[in-house]
């Protein structure tokens, strides 16, 4: 049995609707993230989870249990919020035993366990200092190690790492996720950076207004998009008209030039939009049976470890992403170029 599951999940505010039949089971242990852009109620289901927002129809089960009618204090439930919410008049150890002192442990086992959670998160030497004395990253710790310090059953992080640096925040989600492995706790992560989202989850939930586009791993999301949106939110995508020549056969056409996709598609018409990945592209001679598109150089752009040559091809504008060497032989702008990829490159998604 799953143990968490929502079922025909609903969340409106009058006329708005926050969250549409909402459908979603996790297993024990499972990391999970809900990507998507700002409004398209991740957050809000997440609410939900936790019991701060109340359903408009739908259930929540988790262990077998119905938590969806149940206030937060009784689901027992972790949550790391985006802004810390850290106590400012307590130490860091006050704050990380807080829910313990809160639900009447006794001081030798609140002393223990936030003593146990320091050591988790690195910070014993700080467990005396205030949230004042701390950085942001120090302050995040000290929030996902007073979640875990009340041994929940599920942990909830809403955009923990969204107010940090970019450095801070990889190493950060590295340490969280090696923290969540190490206690094999369920966990549920909301997050917009797509990056983050490949990065820790065992799944990814996208979400666009209000519902599921798609669930799957990240390699499934990344490279078998089940929408537009899923192909164009999650990485670079190359977007460019085409149109239909045999569906069946996989054949296209894209500014008078043939493509071939690896296998049969649907289109609800003629016009469709062909979606390559950027890294997918090469500039080399093409092997046999791989696509040809011609085109000329526009610009050069050089983003540390990976070179990007936009080229038009018609009316479209393609990128081909190439891994930079100190020794990398580059097209000169207004060059005429071929930019060759295999059939199982090529995305055909409905001209929508």
């Amino acid at each position: 049995m799953a143990f968490l599951v929502l079922t025909n999940v609903h969340k409106h505010y009058g006329r708005v609707v926050a969250v549409k039949d909402f459908n979603l089971t996790v297993e024990r242990g499972e990391f999970v993230s809900f990507l998507g852009p700002s409004g398209c109620g991740k957050t809000t289901t997440l609410r939900m989870i936790a019991g701060f927002e109340q359903l408009t129809a739908g259930s929540i089960l988790m262990d077998g249990v119905d938590i969806s009618r149940k206030p937060p204090n009784q689901r027992n439930i972790g949550m790391v919020f985006q802004s810390y919410a850290l106590f400012p008049n307590m130490t860091v150890a006050d704050n990380i035993g807080f829910g313990l002192k809160v639900a009447g442990q006794p001081g030798a086992a609140i002393k223990a366990r936030v003593a146990e959670m320091l050591s988790l998160i690195k910070l014993e030497p700080l467990a005396n200092r205030y949230p004042f004395q701390l950085s942001g990253g120090q302050q995040q710790r000290v929030a996902l190690a007073r979640a875990l310090a009340i041994r929940p059953q599920l942990l909830l992080l809403d955009e923990p790492l969204s107010a940090l640096d970019a450095k801070i925040r990889v190493a950060l989600r590295t340490e969280i996720r090696a923290i969540q492995r190490q206690l094999g706790i369920t966990t549920i992560y909301v997050t917009h950076d797509q990056e983050e989202a490949m990065s820790l989850s065992d799944r990814i939930v996208v979400m666009n207004h209000a519902q599921i586009e798609q669930v799957g791993t990240p390699f499934e999301v990344y490279n078998f998009p089940q929408t537009g949106f899923v192909a164009s939110f999650v990485g670079t995508l190359n977007s460019a008209p085409a149109q239909v020549v045999d569906a069946a056969a996989g054949l296209l056409r894209m500014a008078g030039q043939e493509v071939r996709a690896s296998r049969p598609f649907s289109a609800a018409g003629d016009a469709v939009k062909l979606a390559l990945r950027p890294e997918l592209l090469s500039l080399a001679p093409a092997v046999n049976g791989a696509n040809r598109l011609s085109g000329q150089v526009e610009t050069i752009s050089f983003l540390g470890a990976i070179v990007r040559i936009q080229v038009r091809v018609g009316e479209a504008s393609i990128h081909v992403d190439t891994f930079n060497n100190p020794h990398l032989a580059l097209p000169a702008l207004g060059d005429t170029v071929t930019v060759s990829f295999s059939p199982e490159a090529v995305l055909v998604l409905d001209d929508a």
